[in-house]
């Protein structure tokens, strides 16, 4: 994993956290417990590190919602 994967990754959980009304340790747990931080997040660099924020957000919060882990 790189640098610019981990950054990446941190923008998503803080990001995500904020538009949850979370923190960003609440975020984190609940990628990493699910797997969506190794199986999407990480993967999803190449395809969404180039996309709006807002794009990012809604994307991970849609998969989150897919998966029934945020309401």
């Amino acid at each position: 994993m790189s640098e610019k994967q981990i950054e990446y990754s941190v923008f998503c959980i803080e990001n995500v956290a904020e538009q949850l009304g979370k923190t960003g340790a609440e975020v984190f747990n609940l990628l990493n417990e699910s797997g969506l931080l190794r199986d999407y997040i990480f993967p999803s660099y190449e395809a969404l590190h180039t996309q709006s924020k807002q794009y990012i957000v809604e994307e991970i919060i849609s998969v989150l919602k897919e998966r029934n882990l945020v309401a």
